[in-house]
């Protein structure tokens, strides 16, 4: 049975079945793009026959990831390793953008098909295993996440402070546009990263004064997260070119 299992490990890991999955991955995804456009719905039988054809593809690729879990992990029981994949990000994403698929067969001709249909979306995250940038991004982040977890809650109580006190100041003057502190979060969100949407914003005198601060914090504040993971990236370049020479 072992001898069986790191076939079929050595196999998922196989250059050739790499970027098998990785063009079978970016032919689904350009299937879903194109069906949403006027000119291609002539294809769009050709689309679906693809992506019912993909999805069962990646259905069986899941199975085997769980068979051959316990290669990645000898000194584990077996079942261990299945439920180690099985509940990791790999695993959750291979089996959300699978599962709604399948559910297709039965629910293709119904209005419940496009509440199925949505979670394939997450196939784009299977582009991550096969793909060392995104893999060495992820790599970074993870080693900086202590500094990143700082940097965001900085910014998520900043937001929820302005988002407070702007309701406050606001409620009377603007009661049909600040209903609810959940508008003047939104109000906060689009302020603080300086996208300035212009669908809500504060009239009175101390509400623009709380818009001009709170933007130029945030300018401030999204530079952090930003020089974090960009000096990260930079060390990390570093320690690969050196173990090189």
């Amino acid at each position: 049975m072992g001898k069986y299992i790191e076939k079929v490990q050595r196999l998922l890991k196989n250059k050739v079945m790499r970027f098998a999955s990785m063009l079978v991955i970016l032919m689904s995804i350009s299937c879903v793009i194109l069906s949403s456009f006027k000119e291609f719905q002539p294809y769009g039988w050709l689309f679906q026959s693809f992506i019912h054809l993909a999805s069962l593809l990646f259905l069986i690729e899941y199975v085997l990831r769980i068979y051959s879990a316990p290669a990645l992990n000898p000194e584990l029981p077996a079942y261990r390793s299945r439920l180690r994949y099985i509940f990791s990000f790999y695993g959750i994403v291979d089996f959300v953008a699978v599962i709604p698929f399948v559910m297709t067969y039965f629910y293709w001709d119904t209005e419940t098909v496009h509440i199925i249909i949505l979670p394939y979306v997450f196939i784009v995250f299977k582009l991550i295993r096969y793909s060392t940038a995104f893999q060495l991004i992820l790599k970074v982040m993870k080693s900086v996440r202590s500094e990143l977890l700082t940097a965001f809650t900085a910014c998520l109580i900043i937001i929820c402070f302005s988002a407070i006190l702007v309701y406050f100041v606001e409620k009377g003057a603007q009661p049909e546009v600040f209903k609810n502190i959940g508008d003047s979060m939104w109000w906060a969100v689009i302020t603080f990263t300086t996208v300035g949407y212009g669908d809500i914003y504060p009239v009175t005198p101390i509400g623009r004064i709380l818009c001009a601060f709170i933007s130029f914090v945030g300018i401030a504040m999204l530079a952090i997260p930003t020089g974090i993971i960009s000096s990260a990236f930079i060390a990390s370049m570093k320690d690969k070119l050196s173990k090189k020479n």
